[in-house]
């Protein structure tokens, strides 16, 4: 889910109705980009190449949700794509606060012993023009992940620049466990990510600049383009 270069997509929240109240359909959403590098949690996933990623979401009016995400990726084994299925449920707690929760199966068809699981939640917030979400993802121990657990934690952001129709994205994140340490130095990792999104001839735009504090190849700062629509 889906991060999709995430400190530059929109989230979607959904409200808690009454239980008693009638369902009408899922709202269906799709959506579908091309990156000039699939950076995930600051990480290079695409050999800091173009990828191509889509996406499918259905809501419901109780506030679940399903959906599939994909992405082109440098190879692993015999698979050059990523798919990740997950469900969660959302609502508002608050007037102008949200919560979001769900569970996570990062995919790698075409490649056996390599899909893993996380389960994930956030809180999303406003604070002025400011919109802030805090949140965790925590992939327990499993033998695809080297028999151990993951632990990622992110604070991201987002605020208009005025009337010029720019808006300003922005976060951090922490990780520690199987993947907390992608250049073997023993640290740690933290992302950093600072960008301007845009939308322009019916389209969605997005310029970032994403750092670690690892080194190496595909953990140094890049400068990611994105261009993007949804449906």
């Amino acid at each position: 889910m889906r991060t999709h270069l995430a400190l530059l997509a929109t989230a979607a929240s959904f409200v808690l109705l009454p239980a008693a109240q009638a369902q009408t359909a899922p709202e269906v959403e799709a959506n579908v980009a091309f990156v000039s590098d699939y950076r995930f949690r600051g990480v290079s996933l695409s050999d800091e190449t173009l990828a191509l990623q889509g996406g499918l979401d259905l809501g419901f009016d109780s506030g679940l949700y399903v959906g599939a995400w994909g992405s082109s990726i440098e190879p692993v084994g015999d698979s050059e794509v990523e798919v990740d299925l997950y469900a969660g449920y959302g609502a508002e707690l608050t007037e102008g606060l949200s919560f979001d929760v769900g569970v996570l199966a990062y995919v790698y068809p075409g490649q056996e012993d390599t899909a893993y699981g996380e389960v994930y939640a956030s809180l999303t917030g406003a604070t002025g023009i400011v919109e802030s979400s805090v949140g965790v993802a925590y992939a327990p121990e499993q033998d695809n992940i080297g028999n151990d657990d993951n632990l990622y934690v992110f604070y991201s952001g987002s605020a208009p620049l005025g009337e010029s129709g720019l808006g300003l994205v922005f976060g951090v994140g922490y990780e520690t466990g199987a993947f907390g340490d992608p250049d073997g130095d023993g640290d740690d990792k933290i992302d950093w990510t600072l960008g301007l999104t845009a939308s322009g001839y019916g389209l969605d735009w997005g310029l970032a600049y994403v750092d670690t504090s690892e080194e190496g190849e595909g953990v140094e700062s890049q400068v990611v383009l994105s261009v993007g629509k949804s449906f």
